[in-house]
């Protein structure tokens, strides 16, 4: 489902859901020998000095959004993860179109992603292929902070702030997200401290062993050199097949909006997929508790008869767990950044579409 950028997140059918390769979902660690000094909103800070580090926290997070979005720049993004190493080169800038990121697979086969404010492309050159999910993708992909509402992120994580390592060549500062409990894994995130872009990012387990991790192994600031070009180098790309995913956003559905939800995760939004075999369109909801994103799927099958299910599945890759059951006539698929007692939490806890 991943890579530099993940497609978007209601881009996953639950036929694709059961093959997917957890590529952008696991990671690496490029660890710098190289002395911190660490500042902590620890039990016993004065509550002061936790907000003045909370509000610190907030503003290095918010610049670095502004960075992902603003500024133009190209290098190389690597990401290790459970299955190994995924390699590419990415530019984000001016396109025809708008402002665009532009990912060039490294590995595997050619493939070509395109962001824009409107859709997300990928080009399969292989296949003679184009495909388009509409709408810009909910996930925030890297080199966006893996923040969406700050707000509950201080209800969650402890947070702590540290300075002295180079990422890129660049000298960063590091903010880390220490979870309160085991029901969530901890994230460590590098800033630029002269751009505020954010160069790294590590997933880590209770026990503090890395994951997964994404990263810039290199990194230009400023608009790449030719400018970008969406199709090239690809030829003949209008004579490709075009297959538009079926997916629609849908306003938050009232039983949704009255879910006060599980350990800390809240409703994000929620879509509706429609695949041409099946006669019930299929229903996908997103939860985050701040940082960590789960992606629940119902599908309906009539031959349950209502009936209640089971956990029939379950998996842990690197990050992401993946649970699958049944519950009262329908077919349920957690996927998240998230321990697997978490992910059944939340699957057993949430009501029905």
């Amino acid at each position: 489902m991943t890579q530099f950028v993940q497609l978007p997140v209601f881009a996953l059918s639950f036929r694709r859901l059961m093959h997917v390769t957890f590529l952008g979902l696991v990671g690496l660690c490029l660890s710098v020998a190289c002395a911190d000094i660490s500042f902590a909103t620890e039990p016993n800070a004065s509550a002061e000095n936790q907000q003045q580090l909370q509000a610190k926290a907030k503003a290095m997070v918010q610049r670095a959004a502004d960075s992902a979005s603003r500024l133009d720049f190209y290098g190389t993004y690597v990401h290790q993860h459970a299955k190994g190493l995924y390699s590419a080169k990415v530019r984000r800038g001016m396109s025809p179109e708008g402002r665009a990121t532009v990912i060039d697979a490294l590995d595997g086969p050619a493939r070509r992603t395109v962001r824009l404010s409107t859709e997300v492309r990928a080009y399969l050159p292989d296949q003679r292929q184009v495909r388009v999910y509409p709408g810009a993708s909910v996930r925030l992909d890297f080199p966006h902070p893996p923040v969406y509402d700050f707000a509950r992120v201080v209800e969650h994580y402890q947070i702590r702030l540290a300075t002295g390592k180079r990422v890129a060549g660049r000298m960063t500062d590091r903010l880390e997200f220490i979870p309160h409990n085991q029901s969530r894994w901890s994230v460590h995130c590098w800033f630029d401290q002269a751009s505020g872009l954010m160069l790294k990012t590590q997933t880590l387990d209770t026990n503090g062993a890395v994951l997964e991790e994404h990263s810039f192994s290199d990194l230009n600031l400023g608009p790449s050199q030719p400018p970008i070009g969406l199709e090239a180098p690809f030829k003949d790309v209008r004579s490709w097949q075009r297959v538009t995913a079926p997916i629609h956003r849908e306003p938050m559905p009232q039983a949704l909006k009255a879910y006060v939800g599980s350990m800390g995760f809240h409703p994000l939004a929620a879509a509706k997929v429609k695949e041409p075999s099946s006669p019930l369109p299929h229903t996908q909801w997103l939860f985050t508790d701040g940082i960590a994103l789960v992606s629940v799927f119902f599908i309906q099958d009539p031959k349950l008869n209502g009936q209640s299910g089971s956990t029939e599945s379950t998996d842990l890759q690197g990050a992401t767990a993946m649970i699958i059951g049944s519950k009262s006539g329908y077919h349920l698929t957690a996927l998240g950044e998230v321990p697997i007692d978490t992910a059944k939490s939340l699957l057993a806890t949430l009501p029905l579409p």
